[in-house]
């Protein structure tokens, strides 16, 4: 039996995730697929516009076996932590034979695993050339690919493409891990933050943009999801727009020197932060002027995310090397129920329940639990579906 593993957002499940889906079981013969999926927020510092219950239910019904929910606190951070947390699990669930992803250049696997390899040998002078470049003023992504360019004399313009850089971070996971799992690469059908609608297939992006604008888009997600997203408009929708008063609140509520205990800051970003809050009006006005070569838009709007659910430096160090001993199942048919079973006995907890399931998991574990209900309580603030029933568990026992 072959099981393929998935890593996704699903920020919304589209005609292009159903692909991929129905193309790795045709390609691989593969009689599963489980999906490890961001939950209410997303790695590019976004808040999913749907919930994550919808996203998995509609992944189901297209072709998932199984989906379980990768942590706020992976979910929600660097390309790299995102990558290797949800390649670990993955990893641990000690079922998946492959690893499929969207690659822009799908064909450059060999040339891509071979940079993977330099990387993880981080020799002194990659990290001399690394230095130079962040020095004169270039982001993480970007200094890194100058870095390999001068060192091996090639070209690299295939890692500065989004998809390619996840991929990159899979692969170097999966060596790190020494894992059995083998990474399958499948040509994306549309290029990150593509608006071309001229066929069945457009990007995550692009499809947002059009729900948030009242745009019909029938096209572009499967049948027997469509109904739902009809109803969506921007008055509806879940973006990090809906919490620029919050956040700015926050930020206005202490000093510039507060704000460098939150996860992905650093020295000089809290005060371009600080600074420009005051006359900022919304989100995007906010990030026109903070970013810069240095500092992406995609980093600030983590750190926004970071500031809204109190996420610290301290707790990100903490989590980041961590490999958890439980998953969180979102959705599964029948196929999934069976995996399951052989997930248990590969001493995985299924954490379904709190009051129920919390006694099974170790205290880190536990932390990782609770970050993640307090961020989904804040995710669903405009919807009145707190989780009352944590917070008399967690802060009222015994009172």
């Amino acid at each position: 039996m072959k099981t393929v593993g998935i890593i996704s957002e699903y920020n919304p499940f589209h005609n292009g995730h159903k692909y991929q889906i129905e193309k790795v079981k045709e390609e691989l013969n593969a009689d599963n697929v489980v999906c490890i999926m961001s939950g209410n927020y997303t790695q590019r510092g976004e808040l999913s516009i749907i919930d994550k219950y919808k996203k998995s239910e509609f992944a189901v019904k297209n072709g998932a076996d199984l989906v379980i929910e990768l942590p706020f606190v992976y979910a929600c951070s660097t390309a790299e932590i995102f990558s290797s947390s949800a390649v670990s699990i993955l990893n641990s669930l000690g079922i998946i034979d492959y690893l499929c992803f969207g690659m822009e250049d799908s064909e450059k696997l060999e040339d891509i695993t071979a940079v993977c390899k330099f990387l993880l040998t981080e020799s002194e002078e990659y990290k001399i050339k690394l230095k130079e470049y962040l020095k004169l003023g270039y982001s993480y992504i970007s200094s890194r690919e100058n870095a390999v360019k001068d060192i091996l004399n090639i070209d690299t313009s295939f890692m500065s493409s989004p998809n390619n850089i996840l991929a990159m971070e899979y692969i170097k996971e999966l060596i790190k891990l020494k894992s059995n799992i083998k990474p399958y690469p499948i040509k994306r059908t549309a290029a990150y933050k593509s608006t071309d609608s001229s066929n069945k297939f457009l990007s995550a992006f692009g499809i947002r943009e059009k729900i948030l604008s009242g745009e019909d888009i029938s096209n572009f997600v499967p049948s027997n999801s469509y109904n739902f997203y009809s109803t969506l408009n921007r008055a509806n929708s879940q973006v990090i727009e809906n919490y620029f008063s919050t956040i700015k609140n926050i930020i206005l509520s202490m000093d510039s020197e507060d704000l460098y205990k939150y996860a992905d800051m650093e020295i000089g970003l809290n005060n371009r932060i600080y600074k420009n809050i005051f006359d900022s009006k919304n989100v995007k006005d906010l990030l026109d002027k903070v970013s810069t070569k240095r500092y992406t838009k995609n980093r600030i709007r983590r750190i926004l995310i970071h500031i809204l659910t109190n996420y610290t430096k301290d707790e990100l160090n903490k989590y980041k090397t961590h490999t958890p001993k439980f998953i969180k199942v979102l959705g599964f048919n029948d196929n999934g129920r069976e995996l399951l079973k052989q997930i248990k006995n590969n001493d995985i907890k299924i954490f379904n329940n709190y009051n129920k399931d919390i006694n099974k998991l170790n205290d880190v574990d536990i932390e990782i639990i609770k970050k993640n209900i307090k961020a989904d309580n804040i995710y669903n603030v405009n919807h009145d579906k707190f989780n009352l029933d944590f917070y008399k568990m967690a802060f009222y026992k015994d009172k």
